[in-house]
């Protein structure tokens, strides 16, 4: 079944209205109490507890989330996992965003651009259970408590997903109780999790909302991308048979509040970050390549890709401009031009980019080319679904239609056969997938799972900007330091920002 799927499960729920009804006589009436009203701030849990604020509760639920994963107009997942890969380089002066960028992440005493992203997320977990136990509990009243249902466990097993693949192998997963005040002293402290327990932990949250709805592609598209994670190929790909083609999952941005811009669009804006582009390479004098100024096609010592270089219509950017730091070079990229463009989380390119890598693990090279070349003889319809406001450089408007040419089998013929055939598909995942939060995940996957070094794939070697200095050896965020100074449980030397 091919379609575009938005928000699927969300309901609209209805406007809180305070309405107010006087009859005032005509003379003694206490205007002090005409004008009193009550502060919505002050109300506790228990107001929330009736049928009609159910809706509302499981659409704060997934807010939080989104605003976990791709920003509230500021850093989240999206930006953070970006900029310690390949995609986004440092173009402003705080300490936070250098230390990503340079993989040599601060202390957690000191912060970093990971920790509301994670508070965020873990915020979601806890408000999805809540609302949870509020669709048991008025399930009669509710139009659609199996949608909700299917809606919030979704929304829980994407938390997992994405802590597992930006933060490290020890993330802890506390609980409170699903009804009443939130009481700290009954916090239910959780042990760690490892990298491969998170996504195991999602597995039966996205198997609950595919049993309570069947036609829910965001869940099947989550499971594959927990199962991909796990090395299980062939599950993977039979969890995304049903998912087509032109399926995509946007997480909606606005101008209402700058809280509802694209981050990223915002941050790029405002100069915090460039279009990187072959970051970690080095001219032929070992000097460090600066990612946000060389237009090199190729430099074969850079860990990072040619996103720029390219002139690919799925990455399209304009520029440049000067960064928040003026000797930096920052571009608008033109998937998300304004702060209305809409991030897409999960999609049918995705999908069958998971069939195609399947394809390979199997021995199944022409099944792989052949799924990679689909998706590219669709460009110019796939990539509007995508990227709804996508404002399209290469090739210019003037030129002609977007298009991809088909690619060979880069196996035949080659001395490394196993090596360019992988380099390929994680090619065709970054240049599909850009600037969505899926980056991180690949490199770490191709650490732990291929066996790859890190240095190999993240950008590594002289750092463009500190001079004789080198990336550090990070690849993952670690758990906020408030985390050990509340959790009794948590064990920091357990969260290694070095593991995959």
């Amino acid at each position: 079944m091919n379609h575009i799927s938005a928000k699927r499960g969300l309901r609209a729920f209805p406007r809180l209205l305070l309405a107010g009804a006087f009859a005032l006589p005509l003379v003694g009436c206490d205007t002090d109490e005409i004008v009193r009203v009550e502060n919505p701030e002050e109300l506790g849990p228990g107001a929330t507890v009736n049928a009609d604020a159910v809706p509302a509760l499981v659409a704060g639920a997934v807010r939080q989330f989104e605003g976990g994963y791709s920003g509230l107009g500021d850093d989240a997942f999206v930006s953070a996992s970006g900029v310690i890969t390949d995609e986004f380089a440092w173009g402003d002066s705080f300490t936070t965003r250098f230390a990503a960028d340079r993989r040599t992440i601060q202390l957690p005493v000191l912060g970093n651009i990971s920790d509301v992203a994670f508070s965020r997320l873990q915020q979601s977990r806890m408000l999805a259970a809540r609302a949870s136990a509020l669709v048991d509990q008025f399930e009669a009243d509710l139009d659609d408590p199996d949608g909700m249902r299917s809606q919030l466990s979704t929304t829980e097993g994407y938390v997992y997903v994405t802590l597992s693949e930006g933060w490290c192998g020890g993330v802890p997963f506390s609980n409170v109780p699903p009804t009443g005040d939130i009481d700290p002293s009954q916090i239910e402290y959780g042990p760690a999790l490892t990298t491969a327990a998170m996504n195991e932990a999602a597995l039966p949250l996205f198997d609950a909302a595919i049993a309570l709805d069947p036609t829910h592609e965001l869940a099947m598209v989550g499971k594959a991308r927990a199962l991909l994670n796990l090395g299980r190929y062939n599950e993977a790909e039979a969890a995304v048979i049903d998912v087509g083609d032109t399926f995509v999952y946007h997480i909606e941005h606005s101008t209402n509040t700058s809280a509802q811009n694209n981050a990223l669009s915002s941050l790029i804006d405002n100069g915090r970050y460039a279009l990187a582009n072959l970051e970690g390479g080095t001219t032929a004098t070992g000097a460090a390549l600066s990612p946000d100024i060389n237009t090199d096609a190729s430099n074969a010592t850079a860990e990072g890709l040619n996103f720029r270089s390219a002139q690919d219509p799925r990455i399209p950017y304009v520029g440049p401009f000067a960064c928040f730091t003026t000797s930096r070079r920052c571009w608008t990229y033109n998937n998300y031009p304004t702060f209305t463009a809409d991030v897409p989380l999960a999609s049918g390119v995705e999908a069958r980019l998971i069939e195609a890598e399947a394809a390979m693990q199997r021995g199944d090279f022409v099944t792989m080319m052949a799924k990679i070349n689909a998706l590219r003889a669709q460009a110019s319809a796939l990539l509007p679904l995508l990227y709804p406001e996508q404002r399209q450089t290469f090739p210019a408007p003037t030129s002609g239609a977007v298009s991809l040419a088909p690619l060979t089998d880069p196996g035949i013929g080659s001395l490394d056969p196993v090596t360019a055939r992988r380099n390929l598909l994680f090619r065709e995942r970054a240049f599909w997938m850009f600037g969505t939060g899926h980056r991180q995940g690949d490199l770490r996957r191709l650490v732990r799972v291929y066996g790859l070094p890190p240095d190999s794939v993240f950008p590594s070697g002289p750092y463009f900007r500190a001079a004789g200095t080198n990336y550090g050896t990070d690849v993952a965020y670690p758990v906020p330091f408030t985390e050990e100074t509340n959790n009794p449980e948590f064990d920091r030397a357990a969260c290694l920002t070095s593991d995959a």
